[in-house]
């Protein structure tokens, strides 16, 4: 995805927002230096959702899998240089 990111997180920490807070903050001027860019990198803030049920957490998985392909990015999950699928569904 260009303009966002999807991540699965398991915590048992209830500092999620800090977590997202450094994670933008320090992947943003980064990006920025090895692009010449200003500004923000990411639109908005992140969402949160809360999975209580394996059944749904297999469907985030799958559907964070196959964002890349239903955007016509990549033919396959596999094909997505930034996938964790490789290392998770094989």
């Amino acid at each position: 995805m260009d303009n966002h990111y999807h991540l699965l997180i398991e915590t048992n920490s209830p500092t999620l927002s800090k977590g997202m807070k450094y994670l933008n903050g320090t992947y943003t001027p980064y990006f920025n230096r090895q692009h010449q860019r200003v500004g923000h990198v990411f639109q908005g803030r992140f969402k949160a959702i809360l999975v209580q049920k394996d059944a749904y957490l297999l469907k985030l998985a799958r559907y964070i899998a196959l964002n890349p392909v239903r955007a016509q990015m990549v033919r396959s999950a596999k094909a997505r240089r930034w996938s964790s699928y490789r290392a998770t569904a094989g």
